[in-house]
């Protein structure tokens, strides 16, 4: 071992990472969806996950007033899209300018999105302060999937293995080959 920088660390660490599409509803009960690359399970019983959104995000603000959202996960064929809802600033709706199409969830204000592989409704059930970010953690309270099949989109690096579907500026999408 040798004593290195945290971004040299990291870069043997940081890919290959599932990405996930995260949905909620502002105060105006206007649908908003954002890509997060930091997630996990948290919890078997209940089932629970956590997501972190930075804390200059709408979707943060979202969150935090509509105690809810959902996790979608997007296939291979939402690379494009997945790079474009990721972007920070844009003042558009992403649901439109992606072609995601809004199905109503069961038990929450925040849509499922039909084109995903997996989706996930949550109710928040804590949020944690960590510096920039929020960890949001969420109970499942209904969960759907998909009746096609396709595979997992990933952030990517340079390492073989994986096709690269998408890339804008430093951030690659792909799917294990």
């Amino acid at each position: 071992m040798k004593k290195t920088t945290f971004i040299e660390a990291m870069d043997v660490w940081r890919t290959p990472e599932r990405i996930v599409l995260v949905t909620s509803v502002g105060a105006d009960g206007l649908p908003h969806v954002i890509t997060v690359g930091w997630k996990m399970r948290t919890c078997f019983n209940p089932v629970m996950f956590a997501i972190a959104i930075g804390h200059d995000r709408y979707m943060h603000k979202c969150i935090s007033e509509s105690q809810e959202f959902v996790i979608a996960v997007p296939g291979s064929d939402l690379a494009e899209e997945s790079l474009i809802c990721g972007k920070q600033g844009e003042k558009v709706d992403r649901f439109e300018k992606c072609g995601l199409e809004k199905l109503a969830a069961y038990s929450i204000k925040s849509p499922l999105i039909k084109n995903c592989l997996a989706n996930f409704e949550c109710k928040l059930a804590n949020q944690i302060e960590t510096g920039d970010h929020t960890l949001f953690v969420g109970e499942v309270v209904s969960a759907w999937v998909n009746e096609k099949s396709d595979k997992n989109l990933l952030i990517v690096g340079d390492e073989d293995g994986y096709d690269v579907l998408a890339e804008d500026g430093p951030y690659r999408v792909g799917v294990v080959k």
